[in-house]
């Protein structure tokens, strides 16, 4: 699996976005404006400036990173393709060995990340990676859709 830095890589960024899985399309647009993937690659790039990254094997496969919301509290996030278990095992060693990590040290006190009802995969796999499921969000979505919110504490 390789890995690189998401800042101005929209190139990068694209491509995931174009193609992800149905299940992530579905709750990523619940919560935008509109429908765009092309806008949404690039806000992507712009939130992941500091802590941001694309992995894949032959071509991108997964866009994630966070971006600080206030002080030391970190909103998560990721989208993917379908090819995305090709290279799950490897990306959940990163977030929970390096990340996750990485991110306390630097002073975050509180790592979250929202998901839609009926995203199963996404949800059992936040909880793989240590988020405790906090709160449900009743009528988050534009169309009324129910989030999840999901979190990670400094111990």
């Amino acid at each position: 699996m390789w890995l690189e830095r998401i800042a101005n890589r929209p190139d990068l960024v694209l491509p995931v976005a174009e193609q992800m899985r149905e299940s992530d399309r579905r709750e990523i647009f619940a919560t935008r404006w509109d429908d765009d993937t092309a806008a949404l690659a690039g806000e992507a790039v712009e939130l992941g400036r500091l802590v941001g990254w694309v992995s894949g094997l032959e071509r991108p496969i997964a866009a994630f990173g966070c971006y600080e919301m206030w002080p030391n509290v970190y909103s998560m996030w990721l989208f993917a393709t379908d090819d995305f278990r090709r290279i799950g095992i490897s990306m959940t060693k990163l977030i929970t060995r390096s990340i996750v990590p990485m991110l306390f040290k630097a002073g975050a006190h509180r790592l979250e990340a929202r998901s839609m009802e009926g995203h199963h995969e996404a949800q059992r796999w936040l909880e793989m990676i240590g988020a405790k499921r906090e709160a449900t969000l009743r009528g988050y979505g534009r169309e009324g859709q129910d989030f999840h919110v999901y979190a990670w504490e400094k111990c």
